[in-house]
C-alpha cells in the first residue's frame, strides 16, 4: 500500500481535536482556537503558519514522509499512516500536558475536555473569550474540594500535589534533555503519574518521540497487529526497542487508526 504524502500539510481538526493528544482547543466560526502562551490564537486550514513558535507547536518542520518510510515493513503501520494524512504530534508545554493527562486517567475524551474547560475557566487566564490552562501556581493554591466540585474527583489531590511539586522546583523543562528512562522515572515520582501518563507527557510535551503510551487500545493493537503480549510496561518497552526513535509518532497513528476503526483490530 502506498503511503499518502504528508508534506507540510496539517489536518487541524485531526491534530488539535480528534487525535486526543490535547483537550483545550475548540472549533469556532473563526477557526480552531486556544490560548497559547497567554494569547488567544485562531488557526484556519490553509493558513501559512510562519511563526516559528507556532510551527514548532504544530510540528510542521518534521519530515513525516521519512518517518512513514521507516515502518514500511509493517502493514498495519502503512495502513495507519495512509488513514491519517495530516496528523501531527504536537509539541505542547510540559505543564499543560501533565495537567491534562492527570485528568485523563480512567476518563473518556469528552469528559476530559469538559474537565479541562471547567478547571481552566475557574483558574486559567482569560484571553478574548477563551481560557488558558491554569499554571501550576494557580492549581497549587486551589483546594481539593474546589477541584472536586468541578469534576476532578479522586484526581484533585494528584493535581494539587503535583502542581506544588512543580512550584517547589520539580524541573519539567529539564525532562527534554534527559535520557528517556531518567525522564520517565522522574515523572512517575509525581502523584497521579503512572507509566501511561508519563509517556504522554514525554511524547506530547517533552520532545521524546520514542515514548510509547500504552492504553487499552494500544495494548490490543499490539496483541492483534504485532503478536506481542505482556504487561503494558513490557509492551511499551518492546515498542520502543522495535520501533526506535519515532516509536511514539507511530503510536499516535496506530492509536487513532484503531480508535476510529480506520484500521480494524
Amino acid at each position: 500500500m502506498e503511503i499518502q504524502k504528508q508534506n507540510m500539510q496539517i489536518d487541524l481538526r485531526l491534530s488539535l481535536i480528534d487525535a486526543a493528544q490535547c483537550f483545550h482547543w475548540v472549533e469556532t466560526e473563526r477557526g480552531f482556537a486556544a490560548v497559547l502562551e497567554g494569547n488567544a490564537v485562531w488557526l484556519r486550514p490553509g493558513d501559512a503558519f510562519e511563526d516559528v513558535r507556532l510551527r514548532r507547536y504544530l510540528d510542521l518542520d518534521r519530515d513525516y514522509d521519512a518517518i512513514a518510510r521507516e515502518y514500511e515493513e509493517f502493514p498495519a503501520a502503512q495502513k495507519a499512516f495512509a488513514a491519517c494524512p495530516g496528523l501531527r504530534v504536537l509539541n505542547q508545554p510540559p505543564w499543560e500536558t501533565l495537567f491534562s493527562f492527570i485528568l485523563s486517567a480512567n476518563n473518556n475524551v469528552v469528559r476530559i475536555r469538559s474537565l479541562v474547560y471547567a478547571i481552566s475557566r475557574a483558574y486559567g487566564a482569560e484571553a478574548d473569550g477563551l481560557y488558558g490552562i491554569p499554571g501550576p501556581e494557580a492549581i497549587a493554591a486551589a483546594s481539593e474540594n474546589e477541584l472536586r466540585a468541578l469534576g476532578a474527583g479522586y484526581r484533585a489531590p494528584y493535581l494539587v500535589e503535583t502542581a506544588r511539586a512543580v512550584c517547589e522546583g520539580f524541573a519539567l523543562d529539564a525532562l527534554q534533555d534527559m535520557p528517556y528512562e531518567e525522564a520517565h522515572a522522574r515523572l512517575t515520582s509525581l502523584k497521579g503519574v503512572g507509566d501511561k501518563v508519563a509517556d504522554c507527557v514525554l511524547l506530547f510535551g517533552c520532545g521524546h518521540a520514542e515514548a510509547f503510551p500504552v492504553d487499552v487500545w494500544v495494548a490490543r493493537l499490539l496483541h492483534n497487529w504485532f503478536g506481542v503480549h505482556g504487561s503494558r510496561r513490557h509492551l511499551g518497552q518492546w515498542a520502543r526497542e522495535r520501533f526506535g526513535a519515532h516509536a511514539g509518532i507511530l503510536q499516535q497513528y496506530l492509536f487513532h487508526a484503531a480508535r476510529t476503526g480506520a484500521v480494524t483490530l
